[in-house]
């Protein structure tokens, strides 16, 4: 079995390609890769770590708050349910 990647595309935080190489770990996780970032204009501080959760046919987009930036990321996984109740039981989900 070849291990898992997170592929990241862009230049990112510590704290946010922690939680992507975490959610990569999981046993229903077949591969994560980040998307588009986008400026987050404002302030306050997020109220959790990944504010939207969507099934898509490949398994999960989630949008990641990190300072200062929104983060679209995509799950591969053919158990979207379980990632989504671990996401929830890491404290990542609102």
């Amino acid at each position: 079995m070849s291990p898992k990647q997170t592929h990241h595309k862009h230049s990112s935080s510590k704290s946010y390609r922690r939680l992507l190489d975490r959610l990569a770990e999981h046993p229903a996780v077949h591969r994560v890769a980040t998307g588009r970032v986008t400026p987050r204009m404002g302030s306050g501080r997020p109220v959790a770590a990944i504010s939207k959760v969507r099934q898509v046919a490949s398994g999960l987009a989630i949008t990641i708050n990190a300072d200062g930036a929104m983060i679209d990321a995509y799950v591969v996984t053919d158990r979207p349910a379980e990632v989504e109740e671990f996401m929830a039981a890491q404290g990542w989900t609102g």
